[in-house]
């Protein structure tokens, strides 16, 4: 009896009642749990025989039980079942535990593009920190979270010589002198292959042509003397403005330029910086980019048909794009001194401290403590004292606070401050810092009071799109759908711009409900697509004109609309010949119903024995028979078959297509890997642990309408996570209820989503 009194006073604590209510806990563990998670057996390395003490302080366990018990996948279907009331209760008390440890949301850092834009607004600069800034760690899908944003030796270097380059470029010496440079076809030049015969490029008259797309085989750069093969080399940092004169022929629509950093000679490290739409009958087009010393430009046919004429099998007669003329022009000075040099030194002399709190208040809009302060005003007076100029001692104050955690970590009180909730905001929806309107809102009370007119502004703002761009890349996973392929061999009309369509449908439809106010059901089915000219025609609609992506009714037999039936969703959750029912399942639990589904670490998943199976259907099926698989399989299987009518680029399929790539054979001069292909019925129908039977993408969507809260609510959570920097977890619960609660009332709008989120008490907290 002593023994137990610590835990019953503890659970007392937590559910004050009598005698018998101190000690349901172990008494529900014990009836229902202890039989496969107790002294003998500890399924999953889960033990619930302990004290209550110790499994309540496991945050972790607690939500993992929540989770299977709501679910009702705990205790096993074969296993005695506890009374309704019973699980009710349990689920309270666990509810109001996790609920009550609440974590602390932890410091965090600017991520790469929260730092690239922050320096874009601040010096009107697109400055590329590629090379510079490492890749952001991603956490639970987003790489906003600050329990990923830990700082490593390296990455302080990084910093440092980050805002090296960026003061250096802000702070001149001296103005950069503006030249011109013209080139025409006597200076254009082709990939290295050509001297053999391997390019995809060729001189013709007065133009040089580009066929293919695969720039090793096909890429146009150019050379200063007519008679030298040394590529251009970008002199100076700046903007640079490019006017080019090019045109399509043989072609019946637009068609897309791609502008690469990169040494055309060897062009296997090109780095894509922007792609260029070509409406039909174009002759050129100008833009601007900013480049620093040491560039090189080539230019790609993105849109060819082709990957090269290499890999042709008669002479190229398709669509070629041929260019005549060039000009380049730069660094562009618009003014001098820049708008950047004004800000960072608005007076010609200014003291050392004048000049830190200047500087301090311009890239945070917080005035430094007086302990930090004394740190930045000694580096100023050290310069000032060593004969260096202002320019000069500007810049070593601008590095010094440019690497700093005043600037590289976004202040987050408690409760955060008007000016704090002001940056939560900005980081949300323009992924950089406030303006002077927001700031003024926020200093004047009425960001915290009625935040709805500043986040129209800014859902209104162009800025706007970042957040449209960043959100969906990671919550969708957009830039991994052309990851690969696809194999020109298997989907010989699937072209390279069709697949970046694929990659951007996503997004628009996200922008077009927002800017819409249309609700957040679209996401799981719609009478509509987005849709620009090649997508509309890869899904056989009625003909669009242009790169752009605009809305398209959907006749009534198309299977399309919403986020499961997108070629880039299709395609993105397959293999480069193979589609994959465990990912697209995965895909779907995860970033649909935001569910946790990966196992613990520290469980042991054992592969099934598979000989015998002789279809993918059967060898998955066979881990759905092991205890350690079966919880999760159980969930995702059902929804990935559903898709298995569509293939791994998202046309739909009546059969299997297996694809073997035998041994290379010699033919003529060259070896050559010829691919096998074998074809079986699709066998598709599963049923959904509920019972529910789904066999294709009609039966599927229907299910995920008949689950529309979970889901709602799962983009709810993802959207709060992203907004707060922080997964979202059952102690939220209340939190996305309400903001479900509020959207019902507007038809579930994506829109009101986020004014509901902002306007919160919990966004307005640590």
């Amino acid at each position: 009896m002593m023994r137990l009194l610590p835990t019953m006073l503890f659970v007392s604590f937590l559910l004050p009642g009598t005698l018998f209510a101190k000690t349901k806990p172990e008494q529900f563990f014990a009836q229902n749990c202890v039989k496969c998670h107790g002294p003998e057996e500890q399924n999953g390395q889960v033990r619930l025989d302990i004290p209550v003490e110790t499994l309540f302080a496991n945050e972790e366990l607690l939500e993992r039980i929540a989770a299977v018990l709501e679910a009702d996948e705990m205790p096993p279907e074969e296993s005695p079942q506890p009374k309704p009331e019973a699980v009710a209760e349990i689920m309270d008390l666990l509810q109001k535990r996790i609920l009550a440890q609440r974590p602390t949301n932890p410091l965090k850092r600017l991520t790469h593009a929260e730092y690239t834009n922050t320096i874009r607004d601040l010096f009107g600069v697109d400055f590329d920190f590629t090379g510079l800034l490492p890749p952001d760690h991603v956490e639970r899908g987003f790489d906003k979270f600050g329990e990923a944003h830990l700082m490593s030796p390296h990455q302080v270097m990084a910093y440092l010589k980050t805002a090296r380059f960026i003061a250096e470029r802000v702070l001149p010496d001296a103005k950069p002198k503006t030249r011109t440079w013209e080139f025409d076809v006597r200076h254009f030049h082709g990939s290295k292959n050509f001297a053999t015969g391997g390019g995809g490029d060729y001189r013709d008259g007065d133009d040089y042509v580009l066929t293919g797309f695969r720039p090793y085989r096909s890429n146009l750069h150019f050379s200063i003397d007519p008679e030298a093969h040394d590529q251009f080399v970008i002199p100076a940092f700046g903007v640079y403005r490019l006017e080019v004169k090019a045109h399509s022929e043989k072609s019946k629509e637009g068609e897309v330029i791609g502008i690469n950093l990169g040494d055309g000679r060897h062009p296997t490290s090109f780095q894509m910086i922007r792609r260029i739409p070509m409406p039909r009958g174009s002759k050129g087009f100008t833009t601007e980019l900013t480049l620093k010393a040491g560039d090189m430009l080539a230019f790609t046919f993105d849109s060819a048909r082709v990957p090269g004429r290499s890999l042709a099998k008669k002479p190229h007669d398709g669509p070629a794009m041929r260019f005549s003329h060039m000009k380049v022009t730069g660094p562009l000075t618009e003014q001098w001194p820049t708008a950047a040099m004004k800000a960072i030194l608005p007076k010609p002399n200014m003291k050392p401290a004048e000049l830190v709190d200047h500087i301090a208040l311009f890239l945070t809009q917080r005035p430094l403590v007086e302990e930090e302060r004394k740190a930045f005003v000694e580096i100023a007076r050290t310069q000032e004292k060593s004969g260096a100029s202002m320019t000069a001692t500007a810049r070593s104050v601008l590095i010094a606070l440019l690497t700093s955690p005043h600037f590289i970590y976004k202040s987050e009180s408690s409760e955060l401050t008007d000016v704090e909730r002001a940056h939560r905001l900005s980081y949300f929806l323009w992924n950089s810092a406030p303006d002077a309107e927001l700031l003024s809102a926020a200093k004047s009370g009425a960001l915290r009071t009625d935040p709805s007119a500043q986040v129209e502004r800014m859902l209104k703002d162009a800025r706007a799109g970042r957040f449209i761009d960043d959100f969906t890349r990671q919550w969708l996973q957009l830039d991994k759908v052309d990851d690969f392929g696809p194999d020109v061999r298997v989907f010989k009309n699937v072209r390279r711009m069709t697949v970046d369509s694929m990659s951007r449908e996503g997004r628009e439809l996200f922008r077009y409900l927002l800017e819409n106010d249309l609700s957040m059901e679209h996401f799981i089915d719609s009478d509509f697509v987005m849709v620009n000219d090649r997508l509309a025609r890869f899904y056989g609609l009625p003909a669009v004109e242009g790169d752009d992506f605009v809305p398209v009714k959907l006749p009534e037999e198309s299977e399309r609309g919403g986020l499961v039936a997108q070629a880039g969703f299709l395609k993105l959750t397959s293999t480069d010949f193979a589609t994959s029912p465990i990912h697209r399942g995965s895909w779907i639990l995860k970033n649909l119903y935001n569910e946790r589904i990966e196992p613990p670490a520290d469980v042991l998943i054992n592969e099934p024995d598979i000989r015998g199976t002789t279809t993918v259907r059967e060898a998955i099926l066979k881990h759905q028979q092991l205890e350690s698989c079966s919880r999760c399989h159980s969930r995702i299987d059902p929804l990935g078959f559903a898709l298995e009518h569509y293939d791994p680029v998202g046309r739909k399929r009546s059969e299997y297509r297996h694809v073997e790539v035998l041994p290379a054979e010699l033919e003529g001069t060259t070896f050559t890997k010829k691919l096998k292909i074998t074809t079986v019925p699709i066998d598709a129908a599963m049923k959904l642990p509920n019972g529910r039977e789904v066999r294709d993408l009609p039966t599927l969507k229907a299910a995920l309408m008949a689950d529309r809260e979970r889901i709602l609510k799962g983009i709810v959570g993802k959207l709060i996570s992203y907004a707060h920097g922080r997964e979202v977890t059952r102690a939220d619960r209340p939190h996305v209820d309400a903001v479900f609660e509020s959207i019902a009332q507007e038809d579930f709008s994506l829109r009101a989503a986020i004014h509901v989120i902002v306007a919160h008490p919990a966004f307005g907290r640590k």
